[in-house]
C-alpha cells in the first residue's frame, strides 16, 4: 500500500457529537466514490466528545481536492457549527504498509 494517512482530530460540542455520529455513515458513501480515496476509520473517544478520521488517499492533493469538493457542496461549513474547538489536521507518509 502506497500512499498518505491523514488524521483529521475533531473536538465537537458536546450536545452534539451523538447527532453528528450518526450521520457519518451516509457521508462516508460518499467519500469512498473520491479519486484518490483509499481507505477510512473513524473513532471516537470513549469519555470526550471527540472524534478521528483515519484515512488513506493517494496523496495530499487528493484529499485537499476531497476536502475541496466538501467544501463547495457547504459541508464544512456545517460541521464547523458543531466544533467545540478548530481541528487537528495531519499528514503522514505510508512507510511500512503492513506488519505481518
Amino acid at each position: 500500500m502506497s500512499g498518505v494517512k491523514v488524521t483529521f482530530t475533531l473536538k465537537l460540542k458536546p450536545e452534539a457529537i451523538d447527532g453528528f455520529c450518526g450521520a457519518l455513515p451516509e457521508m462516508i458513501k460518499e467519500t469512498a466514490k473520491r479519486p484518490g480515496f483509499q481507505d477510512l476509520q473513524i473513532v471516537r473517544h470513549g469519555t470526550e466528545p471527540m472524534v478521528i478520521f483515519i484515512e488513506t488517499w493517494d496523496t495530499e492533493q487528493a484529499y485537499h481536492d476531497y476536502i475541496a469538493w466538501r467544501t463547495e457542496r457547504g459541508e464544512m461549513d456545517g460541521m464547523a457549527a458543531v466544533l467545540a474547538g478548530p481541528p487537528q489536521l495531519d499528514f503522514w507518509p505510508i512507510l511500512v504498509a503492513s506488519a505481518g
